[in-house]
Parts: structure tokens; sequence; C-alpha cells
């Protein structure tokens, strides 16, 4: 099986015709359909089943679409990485609720002090970005803290932040009454999916409590989360760096839930830590996070890694 076989049978999979596809690849019919003929003989199944309206994938060919794609985004990231040159670049992961406090604002000081590196900025829930940094995809990565971190990569303590529940301005949510648990208790909530650190911390809480942890809605955006807040449909859980989107919004109240917080780690790549690109880049990232939270724009968030070292 090769790389290119997997995009062809994707875009076979993706129009339904191997004629279609065959046009929009500028390949004969034939030539695309031996191809996947011989992607079947490796894989010892049908993909597709065949008729005069075009092609449908089978159970095994769903399947591999399914896996495919993302196996051949990392390749493609990983050919990239080895293409490229090292010293100019920096690969960096964030979570989605620090875009406004610190991935747009990071991304503008490479911009202006930086500007011959070449940024990649992804953004991505806790596992997500973890399987990135141990697939070697990424160069610095910020997901939660944890006890065993990935091979070759080290771990340094960032900081804590409360988790905050946000919910419609009629809840009368305020920050400084801290929401119980309990409050919680059958509410319906939007999460990030399993296994986000944050899901699974929540969950594990209130099973604790032998509470109903209700999960109307799955979604891995910041941005849907908080709209669904706003309308009114559930309470989100998210961290305290998503509340520079809604602090001046007057359809929202907000609290931080009672003993939650998460612990935020800055993940290194060990094989990229001499690169210059990513030293600097570093030190921009930690200079901005520490002038957030000394200048108390970060709502209750301890900064755990001293600046000085």
């Amino acid at each position: 099986m090769e790389v290119r076989q997997l995009d062809l049978f994707l875009r076979v999979a993706e129009l339904g015709s191997i004629n279609r596809a065959a046009q929009t690849l500028q390949l004969s019919q034939p030539a695309l359909s031996r191809q996947i003929a011989l992607l079947e003989r490796d894989m010892g199944v049908l993909l597709f089943s065949r008729s005069q309206g075009g092609v449908l994938l089978t159970e095994a060919g769903r399947l591999l679409s399914d896996r495919a794609r993302p196996l051949l985004r990392q390749f493609n990231l990983l050919k990239q990485q080895v293409g490229e040159q090292a010293a100019g670049q920096l690969a960096i992961g964030m979570p989605p609720a620090w875009r406004q406090i610190v991935s747009c604002p990071f991304i503008e000081a490479i911009a202006a002090q930086l500007p011959g590196v070449k940024l990649r900025v992804c953004e991505g829930l806790s596992d997500e970005l973890q399987d990135d940094m141990a697939a070697g995809l990424l160069d610095l990565g910020i997901v939660p803290f944890s006890a065993t971190p990935a091979h070759k990569h080290t771990q340094t303590a960032l900081l804590r932040e409360p988790i905050v529940v946000v919910g419609l301005a009629s809840d009368l949510m305020t920050p400084d009454r801290p929401v119980p648990l309990a409050d919680l208790d059958g509410r319906n909530l939007v999460l990030p999916e399993r296994p986000n650190v944050l899901r699974v911390q929540l969950e594990q809480a209130m099973a604790r409590r032998s509470l109903d942890c209700r999960v109307a809605v799955e979604t891995d955006s910041v941005d849907i989360c908080l709209d669904m807040a706003r309308r009114g449909l559930a309470l989100s859980v998210v961290p305290a760096s998503a509340l520079p989107g809604i602090v001046d919004d007057p359809s929202f109240s907000w609290a931080p839930l009672r003993a939650q917080q998460v612990t935020w780690a800055l993940w290194e790549n060990q094989a990229r830590a001499h690169s210059a690109a990513v030293v600097e880049g570093r030190r921009l990232l930690l200079r901005h996070i520490g002038g957030l939270i000394k200048r108390k724009q970060w709502w209750k968030a301890e900064l755990l890694v001293d600046l000085k070292a």
C-alpha cells in the first residue's frame, strides 16, 4: 500500500465515482481503477461496491476512510517538517480556550520580532495535541499536566487556572460565588468529547458525589460552547482562559466551579530544543503568559514556572 493510493482512494470515496475522480485527478479511468484494485488486493477486502450509478464504500471501506485521513495528515505534516530548514520553523500546539488570550497575541509577537521564522500553530483538544507531540509533529505544546509525559519530551508545569461555568444572565452567577458541583446535577452541559482532560475530570468529580453529569452537546469548539450557553441550551464548562470572549457580554453570567482547576504544562520536543526558532518562541511565549498574569489580565491564573530560571 502506498500513500498515493490512499489519496486516490479518498478522492473516489468523496465523489462516489471512479470516472469523476479520474477527471478531477487528471488520470485515465483505467489507471485509477487499477490503483484501487491494487489497494483492495493489498488490504485483502473490497473497499467499494460498484454499480452503474457509481461506487459506495463497503464497511471495510468506511473504516479505511475514517482511519486514513488522520494518518495522511500526520504524514503530510512530517513531510513538510523534514523538507524545511529546521532552524527557521516553529510548530506549536495550543488549546482552543487560549485563542484570544494567548494564541493570537503570540502569533503577532512572532511576526513582529521573529519575521524569519515560519510559524505553524495547531489548535486542538488535549488528546489531539498529545498525539501530535508523540508523533514528533510539534516543537512545543500546551496541554494539561501529565504524570507520564510523552517519551523524548520534557514537561514544565506552567500555570494553574480555574474552571468556570458559563450560562445565561438569568442564571445569576457571579465570579465571587463559586458554583458547587451539586448545582450541575442533571443540568444540560456542553463539553469537549472524551478523552479530553477537563471532561474526564468533571465526570469523575461528579461521579464521586453520585451526581448526574448530563452531556447535551459535545464539541471541540470553545465558540460553540459559549454560543450554546448564550442560547440557553446548556451550561458551558470551560477554563478561565476562555473568559475574554464573554466578560463584556451582558447576555452571560459566569462563576468558578468550586474546587475545580486545570494545570497546564509546556511540553517540548527534545530533538528540536537546539533550534533558535524554538528557543526564541519559547521565550516569547513565557514572557507573554507571565505578563498577562502579572497584570492580572488572566482571571485567577497562578504562574507555576520561574521565568527568571
